[in-house]
C-alpha cells in the first residue's frame, strides 16, 4: 500500500468513526459503506475525436443519509473513484523527436482517472414492503481529479516514446506518457440519476443495491477548444447502512 492511499484510508477510517458517533445520537441519521464497479467511457464533442469502447472501473468509500421527511433523504458520499475511457484523433498528430518532426494518424490514447467524487442528491423512498424499501435518487457529483495517466498508439508508427506528441492548440502543449494531469481538467461536475432498493436486516442494519448514471457537464481536457470530450460512467452499486 502506497502512502497516499494509506492517507486515504485513514481519512476514510475517521469519517466512519464520526458519523457512527452521530449516527447513536440521532436515528434519523444512517452511515454505511459503499462499493461500486462502473462502465466509463470518454463521449467526444469535438469533431476530431471518435469514442473508442468503454472501460471497467471502481469506487469505495462512505455514505450517510439524513432523512428529513418519513419518504425523503438528503445523500451524501465520500468515494475514490477509478474512471478509464480510449478516444482517436482521425485528425493527423504531430511527434517530434530527434530525428525531425512526423506526422501520425489513428492516434488513440487510452486514459486512466481517479477522483475524489462528493455525490449529494435528494433520495425519495417507498414505505417498506416485507423486509424491502424501494428508492430513487437524483443530485450532483462534484468529483476532483487526483491523478491522470495514459497510453498512447498509433496505427502509422507505433509511439516507443510518445512524448512531444502535440494534441492542443498551443505549438508547445505537449502530453506526457505518465502524467496527465495537467492537462486533464481538475473538476467533473456530473448530473447524477439513480434507483435500488434497501433489504433490512435487523435494527438499523440493511443491505443496499442500486444503478446509478453519472452524466459529466464539463469538458475532461485543459483549455483545449479544438479537443473536447465528455467522461461519463454507469456504475452498479452494494454496500450496507448501519
Amino acid at each position: 500500500m502506497n502512502l497516499k492511499r494509506f492517507q486515504t484510508s485513514i481519512f476514510t477510517a475517521i469519517l466512519v468513526v464520526i458519523s457512527l458517533n452521530a449516527n447513536a445520537q440521532d436515528q434519523r441519521f444512517r452511515i454505511g459503506l459503499k462499493f461500486s464497479t462502473n462502465l466509463s467511457w470518454i463521449s467526444p464533442v469535438s469533431k476530431n475525436i471518435d469514442r473508442v469502447g468503454s472501460s471497467l472501473g471502481y469506487s469505495y468509500g462512505v455514505m450517510a443519509d439524513y432523512n428529513f421527511q418519513k419518504y425523503y433523504a438528503l445523500s451524501s458520499e465520500l468515494l475514490f473513484t477509478d474512471l478509464a475511457g480510449s478516444i482517436v484523433h482521425t485528425d493527423r498528430l504531430t511527434y517530434t523527436d530527434s530525428m525531425g518532426t512526423t506526422s501520425h494518424s489513428d492516434v488513440q490514447y487510452d486514459y486512466k482517472f481517479k477522483y475524489i467524487q462528493i455525490p449529494i442528491s435528494i433520495k425519495f423512498k417507498t414505505k417498506q414492503f416485507g423486509y424491502w424499501t424501494y428508492w430513487a435518487q437524483f443530485g450532483f457529483s462534484p468529483s476532483f481529479l487526483t491523478q491522470a495517466t495514459a497510453d498512447i498508439t498509433g496505427k502509422t508508427v507505433p509511439f516507443d516514446d510518445p512524448t512531444g506528441i502535440r494534441v492542443n492548440k498551443k505549438v508547445n502543449d505537449e502530453y506526457h506518457y505518465d502524467n496527465f494531469d495537467d492537462k486533464v481538467f481538475f473538476m467533473r461536475f456530473p448530473l447524477i440519476i439513480g434507483a435500488g432498493v434497501e433489504y433490512n436486516v435487523a435494527g438499523n442494519t440493511s443491505l443496499y443495491a442500486g444503478l446509478r448514471m453519472d452524466n459529466n457537464f464539463l469538458n475532461v481536457f485543459v483549455a483545449d477548444d479544438l479537443t473536447q470530450a465528455k467522461n461519463n460512467f454507469a456504475s452498479l452499486n452494494v454496500g450496507v447502512f448501519f
